[in-house]
């Protein structure tokens, strides 16, 4: 059914109710005195009617709005117009990522934030060779590799810094801004919590020859847990120790605050990812893992992969990976937070980029692009006449931005 014929179909039940609404209990002449009874059974009609009427329009109206929103996700579009475009004024070495509503763009010179007209909404200078940076949900941390500093901020702008005396390996920020840092110590590894003002909350060290190298952790969402992947060598083989740390009271009944941990042997597990205060998705040589748990997480689901992954992808919501395709080049697989697959789709095109934007999902090289749905579905195909370095969407279903070497373009589908 046609978003029309939707709108239609409810315009003729609106009619019916206005017509039945003006049915007359009594005609002109009835003596109202003496027929009281069928003038109460005249009235329970007329409410029966009324009230079949209302309900029907009730019903008619969520199903129409049920069907209008499965006809405007599952909408396809066939080209698209640039609406708006502006000059770009950053060096070539500029890297972009999303960042609630914004673009944020940083080198080894600063971090800039602007919206989606490319007007600057905050920024800040600094000096770091190799800039690193971790966005959750309202805050974002950049930090030098191998150096000492960790600048915070949300959407208004700097929050705080902090300063180490070890070199920073890798960072973790929550929403809230409290910053997990991975400072390297000789043959041990350092974890330290910081809260936005550069307060030192939480210290912990690794040994090396103990627990391994720490291959990659996460901070929670809400800052109450941490998860590490450290990869273990003993007796010749390999191993992987995935480790989860709790920061509340609960963790302070533990040893190291230690509350759950897993050794997978012969399987490296380079991908740990907490997509919120309590789920947290684990991704390794032929296994994703799910984790689920307010204070202690425990599995939910354990997928074998029997393809070796190609990509992998997160949001808040879901999951990516691209494996090798059956009748395509290449499959694309999406999981919700619990594991379930949401999706599955094939395609040929090759990739350069692929991440969730929005509700959608974006696949793109340097001139080509493919859109699609969190359902999977293809909604646009399309190739770019110059270059693009980077592509995300704007607003609802068809406005985005477009990145090019020398120009920024807002883009319509249609």
């Amino acid at each position: 059914m046609t978003e029309n014929a939707i709108l239609q179909k409810i315009k003729y039940i609106w009619k019916r109710i206005q017509e039945m609404s003006n049915i007359e209990l009594f005609k002109s002449g009835e003596n109202t005195s003496t027929d009281m009874e069928g003038y109460k059974k005249n009235l329970r009609n007329h409410r029966l009617r009324m009230f079949c009427l209302w309900g029907g329009i009730v019903g008619a109206v969520i199903l129409g709005m049920v069907l209008l929103s499965v006809s405007i996700k599952n909408r396809s579009f066939e080209t698209y117009e640039v609406i708006r475009s502006f000059e770009r004024n950053d060096t070539m070495t500029t890297q972009y990522t999303e960042f609630l509503n914004y673009v944020l763009k940083y080198s080894k010179d600063g971090i800039s934030c602007v919206d989606s007209n490319n007007n600057l909404v905050w920024s800040q200078t600094y000096n770091m060779q190799s800039p690193i940076i971790h966005v959750c949900r309202n805050s974002v941390a950049v930090a030098e590799e191998n150096g000492t500093e960790v600048l915070i901020f949300d959407g208004t702008g700097s929050q705080g810094a902090i300063q180490t005396r070890l070199p920073i390996r890798q960072i973790s920020v929550s929403s809230q801004g409290v910053v997990a840092v991975l400072l390297e110590d000789g043959d041990a590894m350092r974890l330290k919590l910081y809260n936005k003002n550069g307060d030192e909350l939480v210290t912990a060290k690794f040994e090396l020859q103990d627990v391994g190298y720490p291959l990659r952790m996460s901070l929670s969402a809400d800052a109450t847990k941490l998860a590490v992947t450290f990869l273990q060598v003993q007796d010749g083989g390999i191993s992987t120790c995935l480790a989860f740390y709790n920061f509340t009271a609960v963790g302070e009944n533990q040893e190291d605050r230690l509350v759950a941990s897993r050794i997978m042997k012969g399987i490296v597990m380079p991908e740990v990812n907490y997509m919120d205060g309590t789920h947290c998705s684990v991704l390794g040589a032929g296994m994703l893992l799910f984790y689920e748990g307010t204070q202690i997480p425990e599995l939910t689901k354990e997928i074998a992969l029997e393809k070796e992954v190609i990509s992998v992808f997160h949001s808040d919501k879901n999951v990516g990976l691209v494996v090798e395709g059956e009748e395509k080049k290449y499959a694309l697989q999406v999981y919700d937070v619990l594991g379930n697959l949401q999706a599955e789709t094939e395609f040929d095109m090759d990739y350069q980029t692929l991440k969730f934007s929005g509700e959608y999902i974006l696949v793109y090289n340097e001139f080509d692009f493919m859109m699609l749905n969190s359902n999977g579905k293809i909604f646009f195909e399309g190739t770019f006449e110059e270059s693009i370095s980077n592509l995300y969407n704007m607003s609802g279903k068809s406005r985005y931005i477009v990145m090019h070497a020398s120009r920024t373009d807002q883009i319509r589908l249609k």
